[in-house]
């Protein structure tokens, strides 16, 4: 069986990432620091999304969600986040030939390689708006993929137009 980073190498053999950019991003505090809590459960979480770029099917779309919170941890834990933040990054690929991969290689991808590549920037945007709302010393880990298997797929290699582009 193979697994899903069997899948995005298909296509991150032939990739050239070209920007990766903050659409959106959104914070709420409600932390105040007077009568602070002594600890805090920290949560992290994303997903992603790909499209072709409708003016340019040689340029891939990787859209990263996430999501940082900030809860109080204790006897009287409210389970309510004191610190919500949440932001989108934009990384774009050029691939040739993007269209004629399979989608699930193209899934992914995005999924690995699109969270690994906007991964540093959330975690200086995490500690730098973290520390802004009064939490200081929030480091976000590094990034660390889970090899998960998939179910066979008929097609495992790269279709011949994409196997002949060389980047």
């Amino acid at each position: 069986m193979p697994t899903n980073v069997e899948r995005a190498s298909l296509v991150s053999r032939h990739v050239q990432i070209e920007s990766a950019t903050l659409i959106d991003t959104r914070m709420k505090s409600t932390l105040h620091t007077i009568d602070q809590p002594a600890t805090f459960r920290l949560g992290n979480w994303f997903r992603c999304r790909h499209e072709l770029s409708p003016s340019d099917h040689d340029r891939l779309l990787v859209y990263v969600e996430l999501k940082f919170e900030a809860s109080p941890e204790g006897e009287t834990d409210s389970g309510i986040a004191v610190v919500d933040l949440n932001a989108t990054f934009l990384a774009t690929y050029r691939l040739a030939s993007a269209s004629a991969f399979p989608e699930d290689a193209l899934h992914h991808f995005a999924d690995l390689n699109g969270t690994l590549n906007v991964w540093p920037y959330w975690r200086e945007l995490v500690q730098s708006f973290a520390g802004r709302a009064g939490l200081p010393g929030v480091v976000v880990p590094v990034f660390r993929p889970r090899v998960k298997r998939i179910p066979e797929q008929k097609e495992l290699e790269m279709p011949e137009q994409a196997a002949a582009t060389n980047m």
